[in-house]
């Protein structure tokens, strides 16, 4: 069995939780909350990081036991099976958006002569070489990237702070609290509602008395990084451009600019986001695969790899007619992310503890 210390598991936490968050959040909140953006921001890292801790203490119920093989012992093979197979589903649409972000970002801001489907299948290879190579080979890829895209990420806060503007934050409170804990559910939903992905991978983690600790603190740093970009593009550009630029943080790179020596830094920013996304498309990808060789009973689930890359880049194409469109399915999804976790966990839960009863009787 595949097996991974709390410290992998972190860096995986962050990795997932960043994610393409790095480009998209911005501009999702300052469309609803303008330039209180940065209050929902904290809104939405208090209650994402409660629901981490829920996600943690949801697996710690059933210790030793993946997502698939929970809802089997609560609900039976046939209806456990089948809200499996919705969990897999997602997460396999999930790693598939994350190709699809990719390809729309480097062929519309970098690359703009190249066809989209050849970034898509580069990707789609890169991901089925890294499922193949296993978990533990993932995680201390992670391990050592981690460190490249912090040096990174500190080094675009830093370089941006000069350009930031506390008046672009005024008027303060514009908005009532509905609306700011509106704009807050794009912060919760996909940085830390998702995380039930990782339900695929805590039975894979080495126990130890720091395994909350840790889980917990990854989710903090990666929920202060994206609320560090949500208020620096807030600084720097203002609300009504984060609102209106798509890549709202690569247009904020591009301000960077100290003397005509350090120029045209944004593909530092584009290198971190790259990476972040990759990791989160890749834990998508075996959550899906593990999830799925575990309802077909395969012992060895990179058998699986090279059909799941194929529908992968299929799917990937096919998710929207164009970068606008793909765009504006992010308010829809939330909620579907709310039903993910907490809504049918939430069941399954009052269920487990309903047979519990059940048999002490």
């Amino acid at each position: 069995m595949e097996q991974i210390s709390t410290k992998q598991m972190s860096v995986l936490i962050i990795f997932f939780v960043i994610g393409d968050m790095l480009l998209f959040l911005p501009s999702n909140m300052a469309a609803i909350t303008h330039q209180d953006a940065w209050i929902s921001g904290l809104i939405g890292l208090v209650i994402g990081l409660l629901f981490a801790w829920l996600i943690f203490e949801f697996s710690q119920c059933f210790p030793g036991m993946n997502l698939v093989q929970i809802h089997k012992q609560v609900l039976g093979t046939w209806v456990g099976g089948a809200v499996s197979l919705f969990y897999m589903l997602v997460m396999f649409h999930d790693a598939a958006t994350q190709v699809r972000e990719i390809g729309d970002f480097v062929t519309t801001q970098m690359m703009t002569e190249t066809p989209m489907r050849i970034i898509c299948i580069l990707m789609v290879i890169m991901l089925v070489v890294a499922i193949r190579s296993g978990l533990e080979s993932i995680a201390r890829t992670a391990e050592v990237l981690i460190l490249v895209f912090a040096i990174m990420f500190i080094a675009i806060i830093l370089l941006l702070i000069p350009e930031a503007k506390l008046d672009r934050l005024t008027p303060v409170l514009e908005h009532d609290i509905p609306t700011l804990v509106h704009g807050s559910l794009f912060f919760i939903a996909f940085p830390f509602t998702e995380l039930f992905v990782m339900w695929m991978i805590l039975p894979n983690v080495k126990a130890n008395e720091h395994l909350r600790k840790d889980f917990i603190l990854a989710s903090v740093i990666g929920g202060i990084a994206i609320f560090a970009i949500v208020l620096l593009s807030l600084l720097v550009l203002g609300a009504y451009l984060t609102e209106h630029q798509m890549y709202s943080t690569y247009t904020l790179a591009k301000k960077i600019g100290i003397g005509h020596f350090l120029e045209r830094v944004e593909a530092i920013l584009a290198i971190s986001w790259l990476l972040c996304t990759y990791f989160r498309m890749v834990i998508y990808g075996y959550g899906f695969i593990k999830g799925i060789a575990e309802l077909l009973q395969i012992q060895n689930y990179r058998y699986l790899t090279i059909p799941f890359g194929t529908l992968t880049f299929s799917y990937a194409l096919l998710i929207a007619p164009n970068v606008v469109y793909f765009d504006s399915m992010n308010p829809y999804w939330v909620t579907w992310d709310f039903t993910y976790f907490p809504v049918i966990p939430l069941i399954v839960y009052l269920i487990f503890k309903i047979r519990q009863r059940a048999m002490r009787r």
